[in-house]
């Protein structure tokens, strides 16, 4: 159930204002696929960066305790598809796929917390942000305005993606703890449902398959 937004919780975070003496740049920090991380908010603060050119930029940023995270893949022309979430993947076989194997499905697209930290940390930001550091976890940026409608607490489960290699927020899902459940989200397209939803029609797409294929084979058999 989506929740009602109130910012009051937000405006309740004290602010940090870090005055730049250089133009305010995130795109630099935004290149890459980009990573998709699943973890628990252990933290959140508020950020006001001022430019030199005396422009304003509003974040808040979730200090995040990564529990996995796995790179984000695009196909030739693009357009986003599942990563590699394992080396090895069971195969059916035997009669109506009664039974399985294993076998090797390529180099998995799973980052380990030490290539996750590294695709995703930035020393620049990371000086703005290190007087509220957690420890063990990483702190993700997201614009103010990018938030509307939805709110994010200390102790939610999320699913996130990030824009390019990079701490900062393509967008975020709420998860149910219990059941990995998108409950809400904020950002561009959703990480959650949309994603999980593409993962499961193509998953049917091949079972679907599968099936015409098997009852196709049984027709020829039973004409013969």
């Amino acid at each position: 159930m989506s929740r009602v937004y109130d910012d009051q919780p937000l405006l309740s975070i004290p602010v940090n204002t870090h005055q730049l003496t250089t133009a305010w740049e995130p795109g630099k920090h935004q290149k890459g696929a980009g990573v998709i991380l699943e973890g628990t908010i252990e933290g959140r603060s508020r950020h006001v960066i001022i430019d030199n050119s005396q422009n304003k930029f509003r974040y808040l940023v979730l200090h995040v305790r990564p529990n996995r995270a796995h790179r984000r893949k695009f196909d030739a022309a693009g357009r986003e598809v599942e990563p590699n979430f394992s080396d090895t993947w069971k195969v059916n076989t035997g009669y109506l796929h009664s039974s399985y194997k294993v076998e090797a499905r390529g180099q998995t697209d799973r980052l380990s917390t030490a290539d996750l930290e590294a695709a995703v940390t930035s020393a620049e930001l990371s000086c703005l942000t290190h007087q509220v550091h957690r420890h063990g976890c990483l702190p993700f940026w997201m614009q103010e305005e990018e938030l509307a409608g939805m709110e994010l607490n200390t102790g939610d489960s999320v699913r996130l993606k990030t824009r390019g290699d990079g701490p900062f927020i393509y967008n975020v899902a709420q998860l149910d703890g219990a059941t990995s459940q998108v409950s809400n989200f904020a950002g561009g397209d959703m990480v959650g449902s949309s994603w999980t939803e593409k993962v499961m029609a193509v998953k049917q797409d091949q079972q679907e398959r599968r099936e015409e294929e098997n009852q196709g084979v049984e027709e020829d058999e039973w004409d013969d």
